[in-house]
């Protein structure tokens, strides 16, 4: 396509008379000098045409620069400067005057000679650099945001309304750099111009309206010709009408007669107009077709001649391009939109996005500037996501591409300058989320076609928070004795630090008044931290999901699933990943143990078995599930007779999608059962894998060694208890490969002096923490069971461990959790139930 070299058009637009007075002395040797004295406008600070929006000079946006032939600098002042220069020195003279709207430029290259050297600068009514418009949301509010458009730290419009109904800020420049937009602000449309120190021009909305044959509330969009000055308003009715409107002085307007764009050969009925643009006497638009039925069809260009006789306005479409679909419809199913046109000497410029938001879940951002050349009428993509034309559900956000294009905000000589309205898509926590803001600038050079991006401060129109990886408190249980009336299984509740006792109000404690009903200590929480109980009703079993909001549970909620099984569940796990709804159930049956899977609707208000199934061999017993996007991790024992008493521990995955299977071994063939003094007393050894959590894509798990001396006192009775655990970091979940690690180890503490003895039993991880484990110890030390002299401590913890195998806090728990250890009556030892 052709590239673009702006034209600007110099005007008279300020007069520097420099005055060179020569010096006699040395005059006939060659030498002397002449005093060069610069003044901008007579000395006073004013502009040429108030009216016009052009800048008004003085001191504070003004600067003068002169330089020798070398490049060197010989002065700089602001409105006015007088130096001595040698006569026949070449000089340049450059005058800038910036504003907050933008900068104008002006050279003058002259000789020094004898005598006056009167010179002129001609600085173009069209600024050299158009600054650009930033927006800012002021008002975050989902329901009713606003947004205020500022140049550099001005704000020149301010609460803005983008939501609902709103439309989007329309902005346009003219030649003079002034901006107008159109935009809804207190509960109407408004349409207004700024001059170039960003100040509004308060009589032009009055007298546009006062031209225009509909009210403001039915503009559509607008563009303004910066070549002509023509202001090209599109008005809604069954087919966009276009009006173009001249200004004949300041703020005295002559309005065209309508066009209809159905006069258009190539629109078709119910196009719906999205942009426009305008240079030199040409309008381009482009236009939104028909979706009804939702056939994919490609957004449209169209180049039109806008000839203005008088108020005669005629539109003649020269050429019309489709504009392809960043992404397959026939996939997706989600147009693309334009968000802006720009148009130059060299082309028109058009913007492309296309997003998919569902259920308040972003899928993707993909963007696209496209650049369609007048004299052969190709279409050019720059900058549209590498994997836009993909099947992929979500793509990540891509640093070299647009993700949310939205408007055209500024130019200068060699770039037109973008707004990239983006959010950062990534796979964290086993989905795709929307993590935090990608607010950019991108640069397009007009010469090289090249872009790139930079991150700015401006928010542009949304805002997205980055994501908070969830934090719950801590869980908290214990067995429920309340009479009357009689409740059954445990009662729940939360606790900031694991501490809290149970609080008095029953409503905020999970637990039941009815008698065949039993809450069960089985529990698990998904990636979101959304809490999974196990419940019995009669002789099904069923699963409560409480879902995590706004740092807490409601436990007195009542969102259930019947599964509908009978036989005895030991083990649940849930699984949100990649936006499935899985639920891992293990029970054992009469054959053995089973695991199956199930997959809820969004309200979890009934379930479906995916004919999902594992049967496990004979002789293995299932303590512990995890679940996530890898496949389902099964905590299993295994106990041999043969030759000798022992039993080995393993965890193993099975894949999501497959029969595939791999096993970590945690404990290989431990002793169960040792005797020191049989037949009077013996040693048993019970131990397993009680639960299982994945933290960032790797597997851990807590085991309890429970060592318990069986004395005879007619019969054997349980005479002494001890317990100590460990906290295993067993594989990375997809891999799943290699050797288990300690990660940490607490080993029972016998008595000392008056202070009993303690026991370590970890049972449950009980909270959902970034890069933490919290984990409930539920055990007891004692010994002696059998005797008047027993002693006894039950000891209910809490411990919190960070990934590096550190300890943050260990301390006493505010529930008793499940188990008990209790001295039998008439001295038959102890229980642990």
């Amino acid at each position: 396509m052709k590239k673009l070299q702006v034209n600007f058009v110099s005007i008279l637009f300020a007069v520097l008379c420099l005055a060179f007075t020569a010096c006699n002395q040395g005059i006939t040797a060659g030498k002397g000098t002449g005093t060069v004295r610069v003044v901008i406008g007579g000395g006073s600070a004013r502009s040429v045409d108030p009216a016009s929006g052009l800048p008004v000079f003085d001191e504070r946006n003004t600067k003068i620069i002169v330089t020798k032939e070398d490049g060197s600098k010989l002065a700089e002042g602001t409105t006015s400067l007088t130096i001595q220069v040698p006569v026949g020195k070449k000089i340049t003279v450059e005058v800038v005057v910036t504003t907050v709207a933008g900068v104008w430029r002006g050279l003058a290259v002259r000789t020094v000679q004898a005598g006056d050297n009167p010179v002129t600068v001609k600085l173009s009514k069209t600024p050299k650099s158009m600054k650009n418009i930033l927006l800012r949301v002021v008002k975050d509010d989902p329901t009713d945001p606003e947004i205020a458009l500022q140049l550099g730290d001005k704000e020149f419009l301010t609460n803005v309304k983008i939501n609902g109904n709103y439309m989007l800020p329309v902005t346009a420049r003219d030649g003079n750099g002034r901006i107008y937009a159109l935009y809804d602000k207190g509960g109407s449309r408004h349409f207004s111009r700024f001059d170039a120190e960003g100040n509004v021009d308060f009589g032009f909305e009055t007298a546009i309206q006062g031209k225009l044959p509909s009210s403001l509330g039915r503009i559509k969009t607008m563009t303004v010709d910066s070549k002509t000055g023509t202001i090209f308003v599109a008005v809604v009715t069954t087919q966009p009408d276009i009006y173009a409107v001249t200004e004949n002085g300041h703020n005295t307007f002559t309005c065209s007669n309508s066009v209809n764009l159905a006069t258009l050969p190539d629109i078709e009925t119910n196009d719906e107009i999205t942009a426009m643009a305008a240079y030199n006497g040409e309008l381009f638009l482009t236009v939104r077709r028909n979706r009804h039925p939702p056939v994919p069809k490609p957004n449209k260009l169209f180049a039109c001649t806008a000839a203005l006789s008088g108020t005669a306005l005629t539109l003649t479409e020269k050429n019309a391009a489709e504009l392809d679909e960043l992404r397959t419809s026939a996939v997706m199913n989600v147009p693309t939109e334009c968000t802006g046109l720009f148009a130059d000497a060299s082309g028109v410029y058009c913007l492309l996005r296309e997003q998919r938001l569902d259920g308040g879940m972003l899928y993707y951002m993909v963007g696209a500037l496209v650049c369609y050349s007048r004299d052969d009428n190709t279409v050019t993509y720059l900058k549209k996501h590498p994997k836009a034309g993909t099947t992929d559900a979500y793509l990540p956000f891509d640093s070299g591409s647009f993700s949310n294009p939205v408007g055209f905000i500024g130019c200068d000589e060699e770039n037109i300058y973008i707004a990239d309205d983006g959010y950062n898509i990534e796979y964290l926590n086993e989905n795709w989320r929307s993590n935090g803001n990608k607010n950019r600038i991108a640069a397009f050079n007009r010469k090289t076609n090249e872009i790139t991006f930079t991150d700015t401060e401006a928010t542009w129109y949304g805002q997205k928070s980055e994501y908070k990886y969830p934090e719950t408190p801590v869980l908290l249980w214990e067995r429920d004795s309340s009479t009357p009336p009689a409740y059954n299984g445990v009662r729940y509740w939360v606790s900031t630090d694991g501490t809290s006792p149970a609080p008095a109000d029953s409503t905020k404690i999970y637990q039941t008044a009815v008698s065949s009903n039993e809450i069960m200590d089985v529990f698990c929480y998904d990636q979101e931290g959304n809490l999974y109980v196990l419940w019995k009703e009669g002789t099904n079993y069923c699963i409560q999901r409480f879902e995590f909001k706004d740092n807490s549970y409601d436990f007195t909620q009542d969102v259930k699933l019947n599964l509908g099984i009978t036989s005895k569940v030991i083990a649940i796990a849930a699984d949100v990943s990649d936006g499935t709804n899985f639920l891992y159930c293990a029970a054992k049956e009469p054959a053995g143990y089973t695991i199956k899977r199930w997959t809820w609707d969004s309200n979890f208000t009934s379930a479906a078995f995916t004919s999902y199934i594992v049967t496990l061999p004979s002789g293995k017993t299932v303590t512990a599930l995890a679940a996530n996007k890898d496949g389902v991790f099964v905590a299993t024992k295994e106990e041999q007779t043969v030759p000798s008493a022992t039993y080995t521990l393993k965890v193993t995955k099975y894949k999501k999608d497959s029969p595939d299977t791999s096993d970590v071994t945690i404990v290989s063939s431990a002793i169960a059962e040792d005797s020191y003094t049989y037949p009077d007393s013996y040693n048993e050894y019970n131990e397993a894998i009680y639960d299982l959590r994945i933290v960032d894509g790797v597997l851990y798990a807590v085991t309890s060694k429970i060592e318990k001396g069986m004395k005879d006192n007619s019969g054997y009775q349980l005479d002494s208890f001890k317990n100590g655990s460990v906290l295993y970091k067993i594989a990375k979940t997809a891999s799943f490969s290699g050797n288990a690690e300690k990660r940490a180890e607490k080993n029972p503490v016998p008595p000392e002096g008056t202070n009993p003895g303690v026991g370590y039993g970890f049972y449950r991880f009980i909270a959902v923490k970034p890069k933490k484990l919290v984990i409930a110890s539920d055990s007891a030390w004692g010994k002696d069971g059998i005797t008047a002299f027993h002693v006894k401590a039950n000891n209910n913890k809490v411990f919190e461990y960070d990934l590096d195998k550190n300890l943050l806090e260990e301390k006493d728990a505010g529930g008793i959790f499940s188990k008990q250890l209790q001295r039998k009556p008439s001295s038959s030892g102890f229980n642990w139930e």
